[in-house]
């Protein structure tokens, strides 16, 4: 039978553990780093974990998109802000098997990073960089009781992207963010996907950019880097960018499409009017060269065509073209005006003859206009007279010009989009990105 003395120690025995349980949690975050790094060399790196001395590390990256923006075509670049995670196995690490009570699903400890191997990652594609500091470093490690580690850190890139402007601004952009190891070979460390989120991205990312849309992105390992110091694991996130039409058909297409419209007008000034048609020819002229200037200074000196120069290199064609058949009809003009100064002088000189013949025969009696009299123009005639093909070579040169140059422009628009719209369909498939 158990006396009650003996049952209050046998109760304090059961009580024990949940009173020292608490103080314990407590005491074995600080027990179980204590043991583990009591022996850890960081110089070198985590054996495999099948305890061997020979074996690559194994590396498992995740990322995660959190900012994209200022896609620079001039400079080439673009900037992202991103969450970085790394997690390997270092066999040293795991305290699952180290005897402690109860332990912990992970030790979050930022702060003993400097006393762990990490991967010495490095991106290839990167201009500019920095860790985010405020108000502390944004990074986390976590040690797993199976040795696992998990490290995120938050960074910010200016990372370069080769641009094929060829399509410009029908184009589509793929952009290369690459990771690799500086120092260690493929014999050392292996990197790989996470298998089940390699790429994460944060609500609205892609789709808040100025000028271009995230369409897509696709991770690979095909780019292993192979110098005469070794062969370097390498992991590729490919980011497919497409350029917002909108803009440009705003503030490029519907402008340039307007002054080649206005020099037509043009065809319409009188002939004889040459300040107007000179004054109209040589202002649009101007203006289609200063936006050309414009729209090239956003763009960097490539040396192949793009598909912007055929627009503004037609667009400004048409509108010399506009100037240049003025130039002819007024030259057309004046010969005819000579000739007819000449005849007229001749006829003149005729009647002034004939008159003096005419002296002693008779008098001569002009012919009665009382009765005449001249009908108004109207409207209907008005226009009838702008349609009416004239029978003066310089005016039949404008008559033709008033619809053959619009239908030349039109087909050159039909040809023109139609093309773009097959060129910009075959750069958004995989293949052409390559």
């Amino acid at each position: 039978m158990t006396t009650p003395s003996s049952f209050s120690i046998l109760l304090l025995l059961l009580l024990m553990p949940v009173v020292t349980n608490g103080e314990y949690s407590m005491q074995s975050e600080q027990e179980i780093l204590n043991a583990l790094l009591k022996n850890y060399d960081m110089r070198v790196r985590p054996p495999p974990a099948n305890s061997s001395t020979e074996g690559a590390v194994n590396v498992r990256v995740n990322i995660m998109i959190r900012m994209l923006s200022k896609i620079d075509v001039v400079n080439m670049e673009y900037s992202i802000q991103l969450t970085f995670r790394e997690q390997w196995i270092d066999p040293r690490l795991a305290y699952e098997n180290l005897g402690f009570y109860n332990p912990p699903a992970f030790l979050t400890v930022p702060h003993v990073k400097k006393s762990l191997w990490i991967p010495d990652t490095f991106f290839p594609t990167e201009k500019a960089a920095h860790r985010h500091l405020i108000d502390m470093e944004n990074m986390f490690l976590r040690i797993y009781p199976d040795g696992k580690i998990l490290y995120s850190s938050r960074i910010s890139l200016t990372s370069s992207c080769p641009m094929r402007l060829q399509l410009y601004p029908l184009d589509y952009q793929s952009c290369n963010f690459d990771l690799v190891s500086y120092a260690h070979t493929m014999n050392d460390i292996m990197y790989e996907w996470d298998p089940s989120t390699p790429v994460q991205l944060k609500p609205g990312v892609g789709s808040d950019l100025p000028n271009f849309i995230l369409k897509n992105y696709t991770t690979n390992a095909d780019c292993t880097s192979h110098t005469n110091t070794g062969s370097y694991g390498c992991l590729r996130m490919q980011l497919l960018f497409k350029r917002q039409f909108s803009y440009y058909l705003v503030q490029l297409y519907a402008p340039t499409t307007m002054i080649v419209i206005v020099s037509w007008v043009s065809f319409w000034i009188d002939l004889h009017s040459t300040a107007g048609r000179v004054a109209l020819g040589v202002t649009t002229l101007l203006t289609m060269t200063t936006m050309q200037s414009a729209i090239n200074a956003k763009l960097p000196p490539v040396s192949y065509v793009k598909v912007v120069d055929v627009w503004l290199g037609a667009c400004q064609t048409f509108v010399f073209g506009a100037l240049l058949e003025y130039a002819f009809v007024s030259y057309q003009d004046s010969v005819r005006q000579n000739d007819r100064s000449r005849e007229k002088a001749a006829r003149k000189a005729q009647r002034r003859r004939e008159k003096l013949e005419m002296v002693d025969a008779e008098v001569y009696q002009p012919p009665c206009t009382c009765h005449t009299f001249e009908a108004r123009e109207t409207f209907r005639d008005k226009v009838r007279r702008y349609f009416t093909k004239p029978d003066y070579l310089p005016a039949k040169i404008d008559f033709y010009a008033r619809f053959v140059v619009p239908l030349a422009f039109l087909a050159f628009n039909v040809i023109y989009w139609v093309s773009c719209l097959i060129m910009s369909a075959n750069a958004s498939t995989p293949e052409s990105l390559v």
